[in-house]
């Protein structure tokens, strides 16, 4: 594995941490109103489906500029 694919793992990483700790502290926290709640799940949500997308497309185009012209 390159530097750049190991960086961009350790960088998927960390933005999954970062929205797994979003999702338990908001689990967590009794004085967020249940509409709030569900926002910040949906945004949570969205924000992986973003980033999945984007891993996606930076994959396809890894491998294009692999193929020989």
């Amino acid at each position: 594995m390159d530097i750049r694919h190991k960086m961009a793992d350790e960088l998927e990483e960390q933005v999954e941490e970062s929205l797994n700790m979003v999702v338990i502290t908001t689990e967590q926290s009794s004085n967020i109103r249940k509409a709030l709640k569900q926002k910040i799940f949906e945004t949570v949500s969205t924000l992986r489906t973003l980033f999945a997308k984007l891993k996606d497309k930076d994959s396809r185009k890894t491998k294009e500029n692999k193929q020989p012209n």
